[in-house]
């Protein structure tokens, strides 16, 4: 009995053991060769177009790389992400200086102004002291006028002048806010001006709670201070991008006509911008974009107005839209369909091009293998794996070559199944092992 069940573990231990087997160069379609340029424990390179090209996953699950010696090298995909840059901007604003006192009415003799007429305005309005009063010379706190600028403020930089009877150059100061330079409020409640031997070391930009301001007041907390500030700058700050040059891809057109056109796209990264192609200059039309993540899900429109192609071409102006991974595309001309002579216009997508990083298992020079309907999914590392800085590498495109070629881009025939067969086999061993046990023990009791 146990002859019969052994070669039937062999064969079930055996299939388990192939499916499992790493894959191998000859399994794939192509290969392009990768140089790296430095050392490193990981390598990153942009991800060739010939890759997107002969790719039959969506995901690009059919991409290996393999070491000098023929084994598997973990690898990731890695989008590359906008470059941002913060510039800070300096606004001039007006300065206004007040004498000490906080209500200048009562003590000083004076009062604020304030005109309407085109728009709020301000003056300082001087009249004579009351009996008893003293009047200090020279300015105490400021206004700064901060109207003209638009955008929202995120500091102020402050031209100061100011040294204590007792020789230091440091002054604590209080900001508030007002938009009609009645009722304030206090923005920084402490801050401090410093400069430390003569100016190899100071302060003179105050941040803010990002916001628009009409007015800032600055009041210092040393009442000895006079005639402290001699010029402001509003700041405010500015954000640069600089966008990834995109790689444009054509769409495959799947269905429709020259009016309703449906197209398919099998790139894994998201779409960032569409263009289209007209059959000739100078025409516009009005369409509907729309794209949808498979054949069950509703059409999300992406785009809905006019579009006209260039004097010398057919292309259109590149426009941007939600980045989507949605393979499905439509396009509908609503009007301006009669210039198109029955001719489809063509569906281009931008997609950020995709990092291709790898550790570094075993010896160079490494091999990017692509193409295949013959292994399972790769299992793609996240790209925190390859740590912050990975060495630079290159791909070789004139050294690209054929390994598997066409017939591992075909769908493999059915597979027989194994462990159905073997399944099958114990069940029926088992039911004839049972039959000669049964008439064996018959034979027994027919010899009694």
């Amino acid at each position: 009995m146990r002859l019969w069940i052994l070669p039937c573990f062999i064969a079930a231990l055996g299939y388990g053991s192939a499916t499992l087997a790493a894959p191998l160069p000859d399994d794939f379609a192509e290969g392009i060769p990768i140089t790296p340029v430095g050392e490193g424990r990981a390598y990153q390179l942009s991800l060739p177009e010939p890759v997107y090209q002969v790719s039959t996953r969506a995901d690009l699950g059919d991409v290996r790389v393999f070491n000098r010696d023929g084994g598997v090298v973990q690898h990731a995909f890695c989008e590359i992400e906008d470059q941002t840059e913060q510039n800070t901007v300096a606004h001039p604003a007006a300065l206004y200086g007040l004498p000490p006192g906080r209500r200048p009415a009562e003590h000083l003799g004076g009062q604020l102004a304030i005109d309407t007429a085109d728009g709020l305005s301000m003056r300082w309005q001087r009249s004579e002291p009351e009996e008893g009063a003293s009047v200090e010379a020279g300015a105490f706190e400021y206004i700064v006028d901060a109207r003209g600028v638009e955008q929202a403020i995120s500091g102020i930089r402050l031209d100061w002048r100011w040294r204590s009877p007792e020789g230091r150059q440091e002054l604590p100061i209080r900001i508030a806010a007002s938009d009609d330079l009645d009722q304030w409020r206090t923005v920084v409640t402490r801050t401090t001006l410093l400069r430390l031997d003569g100016e190899a070391l100071e302060t003179v930009a105050v941040a803010l709670p990002e916001h628009r301001y009409r007015f800032l007041r600055l009041i210092p907390e040393d009442e000895r201070a006079r005639d402290w500030l001699h010029g402001a700058q509003i700041l405010t700050t500015r954000t640069e991008v600089e966008s990834v040059p995109l790689i444009w891809a054509e769409t495959e057109r799947s269905a429709g006509d020259a009016l309703d056109g449906r197209f398919q796209s099998s790139r894994p990264a998201p779409a960032r911008q569409w263009r289209l192609t007209l059959p000739g200059p100078n025409r516009v039309l009005r369409v509907r974009l729309s794209s949808r993540a498979d054949d069950t899900a509703a059409w999300r429109e992406r785009y809905l107005g006019s579009v006209a192609s260039a004097a010398g071409s057919g292309e259109t102006e590149a426009r941007t839209m939600t980045p989507t991974t949605d393979p499905l595309w439509r396009v509908q001309v609503l009007s301006g369909g009669e210039s198109l002579a029955g001719e489809p216009v063509s569906l281009h997508l931008g997609y950020p091009p995709l990092q291709l990083g790898f550790l570094a298992q075993g010896e160079g020079p490494f091999l990017l293998a692509y193409g295949s309907r013959r292994v399972p999914p790769a299992q793609v590392l996240d790209c925190d794996a390859l740590g912050s800085e990975p060495a630079p590498a290159r791909a070789e495109l004139e050294q690209r070559r054929e390994l598997g070629g066409k017939a591992v881009l075909q769908p493999l025939p059915e597979p027989i199944p194994a462990r159905r067969i073997v399944l099958w086999g114990v069940l029926i061993l088992g039911a004839v092992l049972v039959v000669i046990m049964a008439v064996g023990l018959l034979r027994k009791l027919d010899n009694r």
